[in-house]
């Protein structure tokens, strides 16, 4: 394993460990039971990454969120609801984790305050890689 994987894989270790996860993962089911909840989180992340630089990881930051932002929209209206529950919580919990100014790793701090929200995203990314390609296949028919 490469510095930069076991760095990373030690970072995602301390995220999921942490009380701000945690916390994130326990107000996930509240805000999964209401479309109103959902699109505000929704909006508020997405405007979050406005706010954010362009290129490099601020891009990847917009695409997770405008991927998965666009299934949880498809859920919170009722279109689409074939998603596993448990797969609806991390992404909720995760967007959760990314609008919070205080989590692992301050976000006001230059470069590498976005380093936890980053590692998280991408981590829930792609562990629900299947969820999100049965979502697209779903969006193709439509």
């Amino acid at each position: 394993m490469s510095t930069k994987a076991s760095s990373t894989q030690i970072l995602l270790s301390k995220i999921i460990k942490s009380a701000i996860y945690k916390s994130a993962l326990g107000k996930a089911p509240r805000i999964s039971k209401n479309a109103k909840s959902l699109l505000k989180l929704l909006q508020t992340a997405l405007t979050k990454t406005q706010d954010l630089g362009v290129g490099g990881i601020f891009d990847v930051i917009r695409e997770k969120i405008t991927i998965m932002g666009t299934l949880i929209k498809a859920y919170a209206v009722g279109d689409y609801r074939q998603i596993e529950l448990v797969n609806l919580l991390k992404i909720i919990a995760a967007f959760v984790y990314f609008i919070s100014p205080i989590d692992i790793i301050p976000d006001f701090l230059p470069f590498i305050g976005l380093s936890d929200d980053v590692t998280l995203l991408v981590f829930i990314f792609k562990s629900i890689d299947d969820e999100l390609v049965k979502f697209n296949q779903w969006q193709n028919k439509k």
